[in-house]
């Protein structure tokens, strides 16, 4: 399924949205718990925002409003996990890290380059984030596989490459967290510090989308 050559009506685009939303909660619920391995959910996340972006890349096209989807199926009341993980992706809610982070919005129609590595992106830095806000199991083993993901993905991406500033920062993440056992567990300090930059990454990411 293609982003360019998928023509489904409003409701169908609606209904493949709707269910994204519904699995990515049973996901999120099953990773919070300890049900799901980090393994098995980043991969199965990273499918899950590929599949929401390309109905929302299309439903962008017939005028669709998130906030009105989202009151009319009163999906917050019904997958709140899922809900919150496609507004964080889209950057339309606000983001409890730091009220200096500027929150900004994906651009959905003016997405026309490399939409699946745009989702891929998003998926990766989302991932990061959770691992990093459950604490426990914020070890340097589960951490950098998605800063290597990120890095490869920005340095052959439209804007960025491998001398751009947030490449070089993930890579000097990457070289700071080289040092610590695998299963090392980051102290407080430094996963606020890189929650607060994955946050800042995935920022300018969708602003650099605006500029394509």
């Amino acid at each position: 399924m293609s982003y360019s050559s998928k023509n489904k009506s409003q409701l169908e685009l609606e209904a493949e949205l709707f269910s994204c939303i519904a699995t990515i909660d049973n996901l999120s619920h099953s990773f919070t718990d300890g049900i799901l391995d980090p393994g098995m959910y980043r991969r199965q996340l990273r499918a899950l925002i590929r599949d929401a972006f390309k109905a929302r890349f299309q439903l962008q096209k017939k005028g669709f409003d998130l906030d009105s989807f989202l009151n009319r199926e009163k999906v917050v009341e019904k997958y709140p996990y899922g809900a919150e993980k496609l507004r964080f992706a889209e950057g339309v809610a606000p983001i409890p890290i730091d009220e200096s982070v500027e929150t900004v919005a994906m651009p959905f129609s003016q997405m026309k380059n490399l939409p699946a590595k745009s989702a891929d992106f998003v998926a990766g830095a989302i991932e990061l984030i959770d691992l990093l806000r459950l604490g426990s199991i914020a070890r340097v083993e589960l951490i950098v596989p998605n800063l290597d993901e990120m890095e490869d993905i920005l340095a052959d991406y439209p804007g960025y490459g491998s001398d751009s500033e947030t490449v070089k920062e993930i890579i000097n993440w990457k070289e700071m967290l080289a040092v610590k056992p695998p299963d090392e567990v980051l102290e407080e300090g430094l996963i606020k510090r890189l929650e607060f930059e994955a946050v800042r990454w995935l920022n300018s990411f969708r602003r650099s989308l605006r500029n394509q």
